[in-house]
């Protein structure tokens, strides 16, 4: 027994004085891998991690840059005019005053005799949820002829706010239109300080214009009548 361990011990030491020279250096590239590991790849990653953080702040401040440039070349007061004309044709909650405005300058310009019609106070969150533009829906009796009643629609979707005619009821003596007039309550944003801002576009542009064409009946006053007697 004692004879095999002193053999297997000489089997050893020969395997280590043959193999001496090679040794250290093995070691030395053990520690090195090791110390590769554990030090140079996470700083290289940090390195990697810092470089990309570096290209979205060069990213971030280019478009504040581009931002700046936006608003410095926007001229407030035009801006003023086209979001005024824009809040006027979309409200943005439901604009009974304007609405009654718009049926009484298109019916004093035309010559037609309204009936009596009512507005419907609904819950504004419903129609928020049902529809991206909502819509309040009337319909109004109008006394006159088939001439006067095709000049009353064409004023009115030639008028502020934005509507519709939805349905035309024509009569010997008294037509019945159904308008739908839009708004649009404002959603919930998020403010994100590094957002690209966008100038308005040319067919933006081109619609603003067009609607600064239509009918304004804001500074009409309703009488209290028409008010008291439309709106239920």
């Amino acid at each position: 027994m004692n004879g095999k361990i002193d053999a297997d011990l000489k089997s050893l030491k020969f395997i280590f004085d043959r193999n001496k020279p090679y040794i250290l250096p093995i070691v030395i590239i053990l520690v090195c891998i090791i110390l590769f590991w554990q030090f140079v790849i996470p700083q290289f990653k940090i390195l990697l991690a810092t470089k990309e953080e570096a290209r979205q702040a060069s990213l971030k401040l280019q478009i504040l840059k581009e931002n700046l440039n936006v608003v410095t070349n926007t001229d407030e007061k035009s801006l003023d005019e086209q979001l005024k004309i824009l809040n006027l044709a979309l409200p943005l909650n439901k604009d009974y005053s304007g609405i009654l405005n718009s049926i009484y300058y298109a019916s004093q310009k035309t010559g037609v005799n309204l009936g009596n019609f009512s507005l419907q106070i609904g819950n504004l969150l419903d129609s928020e949820k049902k529809d991206d533009f909502p819509t309040i829906s009337l319909s109004i009796p109008i006394s006159a002829n088939v001439a006067a009643v095709n000049s009353f629609i064409e004023t009115i979707s030639k008028t502020l706010p934005l509507s519709e005619v939805t349905q035309i009821k024509i009569r010997n003596i008294t037509s019945t239109i159904t308008l739908s007039f839009y708004y649009k309550p404002l959603g919930l944003t998020s403010y994100v300080e590094d957002a690209r801002i966008s100038p308005l576009s040319k067919k933006g542009q081109s619609i603003i214009q067009q609607l600064s064409g239509f009918e304004n009946p804001s500074a009409f006053q309703v009488p209290v009548a028409t008010i008291s007697s439309g709106l239920e």
